[in-house]
């Protein structure tokens, strides 16, 4: 009797210690719903993170390994459970992480609101005034962008020319572009095109509401509005 009841004292005392272990060494980790461009050994995709219990602004960090259990889905907002093991040298791989992140508990997926987007965009109006439509007989197009990010791009038409570039930045409310580049194709008139690529090049605040997309300075002075394209 006194055996068995030792035996049992050794497994409780065995699953608390393991327990224990586990509460110290793992935490709550945030998943973007985005991959971007990152370099590792050499050029690759990295999921971006937070360790915290609530998503901060400005804090997602670039995560250059893997989440074993974790399956990262484009689109998807994720509150994972991680807990973490220090790897001893000799199992560590070439120019691989010293340290084993494991998934425990997925504890809440959702839509990230960032894909809201996610879209092709047409201009209503730059620093609120409304533009004109574009005369049949001119070679002007009305401007419309494209916010793709999968691939972390956009692209578009100024009006007259072509345009393409990165997406640098966004989280939830803020949207940074890359340098851009462009077609180079004269029109009769330049004056749209040449404000629209003026407010482009301030983007840093964005806001979707009611099918509209509207683009603000870093000082949340409106730059452009756009209407989603059906």
């Amino acid at each position: 009797m006194k055996y068995i009841l030792y035996l049992i004292t050794v497994v409780v005392f065995t699953s608390c210690s393991a327990q224990k272990e586990l509460t110290t060494n793992s935490y709550i980790m945030w998943v973007k719903g985005i991959q971007v461009d990152c370099t590792g050994v050499g050029p690759m995709k990295c999921l971006q993170v937070q360790k915290n219990d609530f998503i901060e602004p400005g804090k997602w960090q670039n995560f250059y390994t893997e989440i074993e259990g974790f399956h990262f889905q484009t689109g998807s907002l994720c509150k994972l459970l991680v807990s973490e093991e220090k790897l001893d040298e000799s199992q560590v791989p070439a120019d691989g992480s010293s340290i084993k992140y494991k998934l425990v508990e997925v504890l809440e997926k959702k839509p990230d609101p960032i894909f809201a987007l996610h879209d092709i965009w047409a201009l209503e109006t730059i620093k609120e005034s409304q533009i004109t439509k574009p005369d049949n007989n001119s070679r002007l197009t009305t401007p419309s962008i494209e916010i793709n990010l999968t691939e972390m791009k956009i692209m578009g038409n100024d009006g007259c020319n072509q345009f393409f570039g990165p997406v640098k930045n966004v989280e939830k409310g803020i949207l940074e572009f890359g340098d851009m580049g462009s077609t180079m194709k004269m029109c009769m008139n330049m004056e749209i095109p040449n404000q629209f690529n003026q407010a482009i090049a301030k983007v840093a605040k964005y806001k979707v509401e009611k099918m509209k997309l509207t683009l603000f300075d870093s000082e949340d002075m409106e730059l452009l509005r756009f209407k989603k394209v059906d």
